[in-house]
C-alpha cells in the first residue's frame, strides 16, 4: 500500500496560468483512480468540455467560477463540485487570487471531449 506524502510531490511550473501535481495515479499503482491538485492563477479560463465519467472538484483555497451545463456558480473552500458524465463544464478564475483544487475521477486515463 503506497503512502503518498503530498509535500514530496512538486507542483509543475506555472504555464498558461496553471500548475499542478499528481497525487494518485497509475504511476503510484492505482488501477481506477486519479487525484491531482491544481492551482489556477487569476485570469485562467478553461475550455468547455465533457468526460464519460464523474469528475469531482474540491475547492481548497480561493474561489472559482464553474460553468456546469447552463449554470454559472462561484464556488468557495469547503465545496465540492460534481461534473456528471456527459455534462459540459469549465472553470474560470476571474478573481485576484489563485484557487487551489483537488480533482478526483474514477479512472487512470480520463477521456476529454472539448466543445470550444
Amino acid at each position: 500500500m503506497p503512502i503518498i506524502e503530498h509535500g514530496t510531490v512538486p507542483m509543475t511550473e506555472v504555464a498558461d496560468h496553471q500548475s499542478q501535481r499528481t497525487l494518485v495515479s497509475k504511476q503510484q499503482g492505482a488501477r481506477s483512480l486519479t487525484i491531482y491538485e491544481v492551482e489556477l492563477q487569476p485570469g485562467w479560463e478553461g475550455r468547455l468540455h465533457t468526460h464519460p465519467t464523474d469528475v469531482a472538484i474540491m475547492v481548497m483555497t480561493g474561489a472559482v467560477q464553474m460553468v456546469l451545463g447552463d449554470e454559472v456558480t462561484t464556488v468557495r473552500p469547503g465545496t465540492t463540485m460534481l461534473a456528471p458524465p456527459g455534462v459540459p463544464h469549465k472553470l474560470v478564475n476571474r478573481l485576484w487570487v489563485p484557487v487551489r483544487l483537488l480533482v478526483t475521477y474514477p479512472t487512470t486515463d480520463l477521456e476529454t471531449d472539448y466543445l470550444e
